[in-house]
């Protein structure tokens, strides 16, 4: 009975807003009261204005609302969208930290809360600078600290390599990135507030060799051959295994118009020296042209020097062949350039 009561004044509500006529001395038609209040149309307080949960003209589908959207017709963020900062630190590790623990690092994100509300547009007249739609600010949350360390089992690194773990904190979540690695390792961290990855080392990879291992001795001519020597600084480590040179030959021409020769590649045991001889003839002159090179600029023996002595001088790379390190090709440029008469 009082539910009956509770929907006929709820009706009697929507008739009386629709202004529907209802004569009480004959009795009430619920059921005619509940059509007439279905069949109104209500209006927003500002006619042609849109309101959270009233779609926009051009709305991807009329007449269809999407419960996800908290306001139906506004693609933006949630109005409580949460990010976090970011903070990091990065561990190195070289040939002399063996194994052990790492310092302390100290690391803290602060959440940030972005928080929207909706302003409609004021009634006319229209004010330009009035706010309107969805209006967004952020504020700082809460603060996480953590603490982390690394613990890495004993294992052997060479003298030029070097390896990097990076740990970062972002809100409630820690994670390590391996950034150099010169073994495969298995991890496991241990502690909440105060974390410490524990890193047990596998099997060993080979990483890149040390640019600075090979380094020119001499580059010189006599007798119409090419004399070019060079030092390992990491012979011994590199014993049993071999190494390539590559050299490539320019006569220096006209202005920056150089002539390019020719190439060859030498392949030695690893030593503490190499020395590579090398005729003219005995290059290959094929080449495959970067986007650097321009094959028109090249010119003959004789043609567009600048008198006297012809200067000549290499370009050269090397790669270590084995299992220490990659074959990865390292440049060094070129020689200083040497007259040959």
């Amino acid at each position: 009975m009082n539910n009956k009561i509770v929907v006929a004044l709820v009706c009697l509500g929507f008739a009386a807003s629709a202004k529907a006529e209802v004569n009480f001395d004959q009795g009430v038609d619920v059921k005619s009261v509940v059509n007439d209040a279905a069949a109104i149309d209500i209006k927003a307080p500002y006619p042609d204005q849109y309101y959270p949960g009233h779609p926009y003209p051009g709305y991807p589908h009329p007449g269809h609302y999407y419960p996800s959207q908290p306001y139906p017709g506004y693609w933006g963020h949630s109005p409580h969208h949460v990010s976090y900062s970011r903070d990091c630190h990065t561990f190195n590790f070289g040939a002399n930290d063996s194994g052990g623990i790492s310092e302390r690092a100290y690391l803290d994100s602060t959440e940030w809360v972005e928080e929207c509300y909706y302003v409609p547009d004021p009634p006319p007249p229209h004010q330009p600078a009035h706010p309107k739609g969805m209006q967004c600010h952020q504020r700082p949350g809460q603060v996480f600290r953590r603490t982390a360390q690394l613990s890495i089992g004993a294992r052997k690194l060479f003298p030029w390599e070097t390896e990097s773990f990076e740990v970062c904190l972002q809100g409630p979540y820690m994670d390590l990135d391996i950034e150099k690695r010169a073994y495969n390792y298995s991890v496991h961290s241990i502690g909440d507030y105060d974390v410490q990855y524990q890193l047990t080392p596998q099997n060993k990879v080979a990483m890149a060799p040390d640019k600075n291992g090979l380094s020119v001795a001499g580059f010189n001519n006599s007798d119409g051959k090419f004399n070019f020597k060079l030092n390992d600084r990491w012979a011994a480590e590199y014993a049993g295994e071999k190494t390539a040179v590559k050299v490539e030959l320019y006569k220096d021409g006209f202005w920056f118009f150089d002539s390019y020769k020719g190439k060859k590649e030498f392949t030695f045991d690893a030593a503490l020296g190499y020395e590579l001889n090398f005729a003219e003839n005995e290059l290959d002159t094929s080449k495959s042209f970067s986007l650097n090179d321009d094959p028109s600029k090249s010119f003959e023996p004789g043609e567009m020097t600048r008198g006297g002595a012809t200067k000549y001088y290499v370009k050269w790379s090397f790669r270590r062949i084995g299992q220490i390190s990659t074959g990865k090709s390292v440049n060094k440029g070129k020689t200083d350039k040497i007259e040959v008469k």
